[in-house]
This record gives C-alpha cells, sequence and structure tokens, in this order.
C-alpha cells in the first residue's frame, strides 16, 4: 500500500475499490474499509499521549534505519524513552528466561563492557539472561533497548516492573503491539524479528534447545545480521541451543573483542571511547586469595570450598562472607557461591 499510495493519510481515506487494488483482494480491501474507526484512533493517541508513549511510523526520521532494512518491518512502532535510536552501533543479548548464575554473569558482562565503549545493548526484557544484560547496561550509564511481545502499558514479566520503569526513563522501550495487548506465544516470536532488525548483530548467551533466543538467531541470520553464540556447559540443557549455534558455525564469544572485530567502524568508536571506572583494587589476605581463587563463574559448593582450601566451616563461612563483603563472589542456590562478574 506504500508503494500504491503517496502517504498514509491517502491509505487511511480510500475507498475500498482502490484498496482492494492495491492489495489484490476485493474482501482484504473491503475488510480494511470498513475497519476504519476516526473515534478509535483518537482514543489510541489520546491514551498513548497520557502515558508518555510516542507513535513512531515507518516514514518518520525517527523510525529507527536498520530496522527499515528488514523484509516486513512493523509499520508503526510505540516508544517511551530515548529517540532516535543509533542502530549502526547496536548489538542484541539474549538468552533463555531460566539463565543460570553463569548466563545471567556473563550476559552482564558483555552488556556493561559493550555500553562502556559506547555501544547499545538491546534485549527482550525477559526475566533470565536478557534481564541481566538490560541491568548490567543502566547500571554503567549505557543505553538499553528492550523490545516488548505486549503492548506499552503491559510489563511481562511483572517481575521485571522496576527494571522496565527504569529502561522508560534511561533507554528505549519499543513495541508494535497497540495499548492493552497482552502477551501471548505468538507475539514474542513476532516480536523477535523487531529485536533482530534493530542490531548489526545478536549474541546468544544460553539457550536450550527448543528456544525463542534461536527463533531471534535465526531471523538476525535471515536478515542479514551477524549471529554469535557463548559456549556453555555441554551438560547442561540450557546451553544445548547455543551450542547448537556453533557447530552451526555462529561465532564464539568470550570477550566483547570477538564481537567488535566483526565490525571494523565499532571497533574503532570503542578505540575512542573513555576507559570505563576501574573498581578499586582489593587487598585480600592469604587465605581470601586461595578461597576467591577456587570460586569461578559456575558455582562451588562450599564444602568444596572447605576441603580445597584446607580451611574449617567456621574460617571459611567469615572468608566468604569477608569476599561477599567485599562485593567479590555471590551465595548461588544450595550453599553454592560463583564470582561476580
Amino acid at each position: 500500500m506504500i508503494e500504491c499510495f503517496a502517504s498514509f493519510q491517502e491509505i487511511w481515506i480510500a475507498p475500498a475499490s482502490e484498496l482492494a487494488a492495491a492489495l489484490g483482494s476485493s474482501t482484504l480491501g473491503e475488510a480494511i474499509a470498513s475497519s476504519r474507526d476516526e473515534a478509535a484512533l483518537d482514543a489510541e493517541l489520546k491514551k498513548a499521549d497520557s502515558l508518555g508513549i510516542r507513535l513512531v511510523t515507518l516514514v518518520d526520521a525517527e523510525y529507527p534505519a536498520l530496522l527499515r532494512e528488514i523484509d516486513d518491518p512493523p509499520f508503526a512502532l510505540y516508544a517511551r524513552g530515548k529517540l532516535p535510536v543509533d542502530t549502526a552501533r547496536a548489538i542484541g543479548i539474549v538468552g533463555t528466561r531460566r539463565g543460570t548464575q553463569y548466563g545471567k554473569m556473563v550476559a552482564g558482562r558483555l552488556a556493561s563492557q559493550l555500553a562502556l565503549k559506547g555501544i547499545i545493548v538491546v534485549g527482550g526484557l525477559a526475566a533470565g539472561v536478557d534481564a541481566a544484560a538490560h541491568q548490567a547496561t543502566l547500571d554503567v550509564g549505557g543505553h538499553t533497548v528492550a523490545v516488548l511481545g505486549s503492548g506499552l502499558d503491559v510489563c511481562y514479566p511483572k517481575s521485571n516492573q522496576a527494571l522496565f520503569e527504569r529502561i522508560a526513563t534511561q533507554g528505549t522501550i519499543l513495541t508494535e503491539y497497540p495499548l492493552g495487548t497482552r502477551p501471548a506465544k505468538w507475539t514474542f516470536p513476532q516480536r523477535n524479528r523487531i529485536l533482530a532488525g534493530l542490531c548489526r548483530g545478536v549474541v546468544v548467551v544460553q539457550a536450550p534447545a527448543r528456544s525463542g533466543s534461536l527463533i531471534t538467531a535465526r531471523l538476525a541470520l535471515e536478515q542479514g545480521r551477524e549471529v554469535f553464540a557463548v559456549p556453555g556447559n555441554i551438560t547442561t540443557a540450557t546451553s544445548a541451543g547455543s551450542n547448537g549455534l556453533i557447530r552451526q558455525g555462529a561465532k564464539i564469544v568470550e570477550t566483547i573483542d570477538d564481537i567488535l572485530e566483526e565490525f571494523p567502524d565499532l571497533r574503532s568508536m570503542a578505540d575512542r571511547a573513555p576507559a570505563g571506572e576501574e573498581a578499586a583494587e582489593v587487598s585480600l589476605g592469604a587465605r581470601e586469595q586461595r578461597v576467591y581463587d577456587l570460586i569461578g563463574l559456575d558455582p562451588v559448593h562450599v564444602d568444596d570450598i572447605i576441603a580445597r582450601a584446607d580451611l574449617s566451616p567456621t574460617e571459611a563461612s567469615h572468608v566468604l562472607l569477608l569476599l561477599q563483603l567485599e562485593d567479590l563472589i555471590a551465595e548461588a542456590d544450595g550453599g553454592c557461591y560463583v564470582r561476580r562478574a
């Protein structure tokens, strides 16, 4: 219809016969013509305005440039937060909602380091890996974009409400769905084409064999984007899909250098970016250092720490508490500990 009419206004007022001719279907032309409702449109725009939401159409200058290039870009986006989004420096980070401590830590580490280099981090506001990437980006003052599978007045999952509001203030939230649209099984796969379309490349941190993140990766490939994957434990179901992507040719990501080397312009920009604040160096005693060296991104049980560090349970508890107070480690489930990113 955009090819057949000079503007959206002409589409709005065109008779059913002209719509039918443009679409090659009299049934579709009649259905569109009979569905137009000026009062409903005014009500939607008024409600959006009251919520601080803007509508950006395909013909507007603020519409994301890279998203225009995909085969089926949304005709309109509902937006809260910062616009425009410079998609030339956007990288997606996605993964399973059931991300392990390892997956969430890796997502946070990659996101924060990219953000400090001036890269925009895009995700789906899902629990787990996506949320960790959004949170880490905001924590270092970076710009993150969340693409929803619902209306902008519906936060899903509810547990991410605080993160949702923070992104709306410090970053950008986008969706193609009208206000009041509840999330459904079909909305997320459809949403994923927008997430991939906004980015130069997509990093899959953790994904099981059947995962929405794999749909995003497939769509990214179809759109001509780069696809990256973080290797995971071969015995963990949450990494089966991301490890499979690597077998199929996705580039392995261990550091942000693995991402930036695929984009010389982003590498050049990153090299010019001011370095982020380095964490204050913490001076550890011999016992603390011994325990810290035993703890990595995979959970380590306290009993293993006691045995391998040759400490009594009381001594180990004291050292673990000190390391937690220094924000060097975190307690995971089941009496385990992991190193903070």
